[in-house]
């Protein structure tokens, strides 16, 4: 379950900051915008999963590992600026090939 929570959360992101560098083209932008879409997803599943594990609650986290997904925030968005830069690249790459 963890790791469909983080994919999920890579994957919205990833769309969205994509988004957000073809609308704007500022790659600084969309990667804080991915930095802040990560934390808001994996903080409020964590939330909500951790409002539902009823085990967690009475032992506050025990032998849940709904609070590696907090941890998991950097590595998204190191991942989602690595996927930023190939989208520049090819970017330039099609523009520098339609200048010729």
């Amino acid at each position: 379950m963890l790791f469909i929570m983080l994919a999920v959360s890579l994957i919205i992101s990833t769309i969205l900051s994509i988004w957000i560098f073809n609308k704007s083209s500022h790659k600084w932008f969309s990667n804080l915008s991915s930095l802040c879409i990560n934390t808001l997803i994996l903080v409020m599943m964590t939330w909500l999963f951790y409002m539902g594990d009823e085990e967690a609650r009475a032992f506050g986290f025990g032998s849940s590992s709904l609070h590696y997904l907090i941890f998991y925030i950097p590595i998204l968005t190191w991942i989602n600026f690595l996927i930023l830069e190939y989208v520049n690249f090819r970017r330039n790459k099609i523009n520098n090939k339609n200048a010729l």
